[in-house]
């Protein structure tokens, strides 16, 4: 029987700072790009300014307007020093609250004092982070297998945790950002067959 080999990404320190959505983006931007110019030792060619995915050199990167997908896959750039948002909104709430980004402009986005309020569910995603593969995340069977069994075992113990909560938790604990995004897309999952099953258990005819 072949042994799977268990990598652990490398913890990274990166700065990372938002522009909230009810700015102006032109105003965000030039915001945005001061603040990854002085972590840049003020050379504009250590500054990338990404819309998608693009080769970037090692230095801030701005990403303008993205969604809670491209963030997580921006998480992986290695090359980023330093990751600064424009256009930040709600949406993005795994990704702030896990990271506590520095508020550049514009409104705060709230975001829970703690990543995830259930001790017991912080204490089941440390265990699937020592078990898993987390630099692949879920794309492995087992792994998949190994964390979906434990988060049904959560719901039937009673506890509740919402998809952005286990995002959070996963980027907190240093998953790589398209794991944490598979994560989210498993929770979401459950979650639609959980209301799935209460909806035909509601209309379930009596006997």
């Amino acid at each position: 029987m072949s042994e799977r080999l268990m990598m652990i990404e490398e913890v990274r320190q990166l700065d990372r700072a938002y522009v909230a959505s009810s700015v102006r983006l032109a105003d965000g931007v030039v915001a945005a790009l001061g603040w990854a110019l002085a972590r840049a030792q003020g050379q504009w060619a250590g500054v990338n300014l990404s819309v998608g995915t693009v080769r970037v050199v090692p230095g801030p990167v701005v990403i303008c307007t993205p969604d809670l997908k491209s963030l997580a896959e921006a998480e992986e750039i290695r090359q980023a020093t330093a990751i600064v948002v424009v256009g930040a909104h709600p949406g993005l709430k795994a990704w702030i609250s896990a990271f506590r980004p520095e508020r550049l402009a514009g409104a705060v986005i709230p975001v829970p004092d703690r990543v995830v309020d259930d001790p017991d569910v912080w204490a089941a995603m440390e265990t699937f982070t020592d078990l898993i593969n987390s630099g692949t995340g879920l794309t492995h069977p087992c792994d998949r297998s190994l964390v979906t069994d434990g988060l049904l075992e959560l719901r039937r113990a009673g506890h509740t945790f919402d998809p952005d909560e286990l995002m959070a938790a996963a980027f907190r604990l240093n998953w790589r950002g398209t794991a944490a995004w598979d994560l989210r897309v498993l929770a979401s999952e459950l979650d639609a067959g959980e209301r799935s099953r209460r909806s035909r258990a509601a209309t379930a005819p009596t006997s």
